[in-house]
């Protein structure tokens, strides 16, 4: 398997925790923020609380001067609420009567009539008049640093929980990635090891998820390919065996052409021969014998001469009686050799049909000779023809061992074939159902009622002949 450039775990990895960090760093910004507006705006309330307060309870000590007792208010303020950095009372001249401050703030303070204060960028304060203004000014100030110091403890304490979060995320992205890539990484050594022969690699994922169904389709489109790919390879093996055969039909054809012209000779001779002899009976005798045995030969090898020829469709008037005659003396040595005896009703008045009498003869043949296929050990032949409406009707009817139902259907297909390997090609029939609708009729096998099978083949009728002929049986 090829290294991945980019592996999708790492991404996803990086992908998880990159997430994770830029969500909890916005998590810490967001709340610090929050954080620190609702902090300062407590503090807010709490100042302008205590200014007021104070506010009403130093007016009585300024009204009769017992700056005794005010110092000793401000004093108890303080210590009561230790987050106040400082309180100052002046006059309505602007003059500090009193004060209470812890000692960075007193470094900090200056008279408040020179202008000047604490740091704003530390210290907060809340100014309220005493009864109105008439009486002065009181001062209350805090130190911001109390609050920067909360804000940091809560701060850091998102970001301990951001980093959990980053621990617990990194986790997560490990386990989702392994999750998820490692089934990726199986289907990719799968669709790698898949080959068009041989067994499948194997495939284990589990799970009821998509990647799962995704595992499913792979095996099954692979399964499907080496299906498709043993099946075209069987049909190469059985075109180079038609292309064999062709070649073999071909020298066939040659040498039934090279026996043609010695057997012309050999009639001729022997004729010669014939009246030479002394005794005209012997001569008669073995003449017969040797006459009838140069003109079977001699129709053989016309047959076969006539059969190789068939190479192009030429429809017209042929008697289905002689088409019959001549594929059964083709197939007379088939017959023969496997004791298939013959049982013919053809009538001798049936009108001609519309077809190429050379290929009628070849789809003739190429039935009779499976039929005897189907009979090993021998049996009959039944061939009946006979009318039906416009077409003529020829049955070829066998004794052997039948066709089941379940391949029936696929018996015209191209290479299909039950015969043992070697023994067929599997285009008969689709051949010659083929050339039987060239002319316009058809080839087709009827259902079967028992043992045998029997094979109808229907043509037109030329156009204007009588219709007197029974119907085929």
């Amino acid at each position: 398997m090829a290294a991945v450039e980019r592996p999708l775990r790492a991404r996803l990895q990086i992908g998880i925790t990159a997430a994770v960090l830029v969500f909890g760093a916005l998590n810490v910004a967001l709340v610090g923020r929050i954080a620190y507006t609702a902090l300062r705006s407590e503090q807010d309330r709490r100042l302008t609380f205590v200014a007021r307060l104070l506010a009403q309870r130093a007016a009585r000590p300024l009204l009769v001067e017992d700056h005794l007792d005010l110092q000793k208010l401000l004093d108890e303020t303080r210590t009561l609420d230790r987050e106040l950095a400082y309180v100052v009372v002046l006059d309505r001249r602007g003059s500090r009567v009193a004060q209470s401050a812890e000692k960075e703030a007193l470094q900090e303070l200056s008279s408040p009539l020179s202008g000047s204060g604490p740091d704003p960028a530390r210290f907060r304060e809340a100014v309220e008049p005493i009864m109105e203004g008439r009486l002065g000014q009181i001062h209350v100030g805090v130190d911001e640093t109390g609050l920067r110091q909360t804000l940091f403890r809560i701060v850091g304490v998102i970001a301990a929980m951001v980093l959990g979060f980053l621990l617990v995320g990194v986790t997560a992205a490990v386990l989702v990635a392994r999750t998820v890539t490692r089934p990726l990484e199986r289907l990719i050594a799968f669709a790698s090891g898949v080959r068009l022969e041989g067994p499948l690699p194997s495939l284990t994922l589990g799970g009821r998820d998509e990647i799962a169904e995704l595992g499913r389709h792979f095996q099954e489109s692979a399964g499907q390919l080496q299906r498709l790919h043993g099946e075209s390879r069987r049909r190469d093996r059985e075109l180079s065996r038609v292309e064999h055969l062709a070649v073999v039909g071909t020298l066939a054809a040659g040498v039934a052409h090279e026996i043609n012209n010695p057997l012309a000779g050999l009639r001729t001779a022997l004729e010669r021969l014939l009246k030479l002899v002394k005794d005209p009976a012997a001569a008669e005798r073995y003449g017969t014998v040797l006459r009838d045995a140069i003109a079977r030969i001699e129709r053989t090898v016309q047959g076969v001469l006539r059969f190789a020829r068939a190479t192009e469709v030429h429809v017209g008037p042929v008697s289905l009686e002689e088409a019959v005659q001549r594929a059964l003396e083709l197939a007379g040595p088939r017959l023969e050799e496997g004791r298939i005896g013959l049982v013919r009703d053809i009538p001798s008045d049936l009108p001609p049909v519309s077809a190429d009498g050379s290929i009628l003869t070849q789809v003739v043949l190429n039935v009779v000779l499976n039929a005897c296929d189907a009979m090993p050990g021998g049996g009959e032949v039944w061939l009946r023809a006979g009318l039906e409406g416009n077409e003529a009707v020829l049955v070829v009817s066998d004794a052997g061992t039948g066709i089941p139902p379940e391949i029936a259907a696929k018996i015209f297909d191209p290479f299909f074939t039950t015969k043992a390997p070697g023994k067929g090609t599997g285009l008969g029939l689709a051949v010659s159902r083929a050339g039987i609708r060239e002319s316009g009729g058809d080839l087709e096998l009827l259902p079967g009622g028992g043992r045998g099978a029997s094979f109808r083949i229907r043509l037109p009728l030329v156009k204007g002949e009588s219709h007197g002929a029974a119907p085929a049986g």
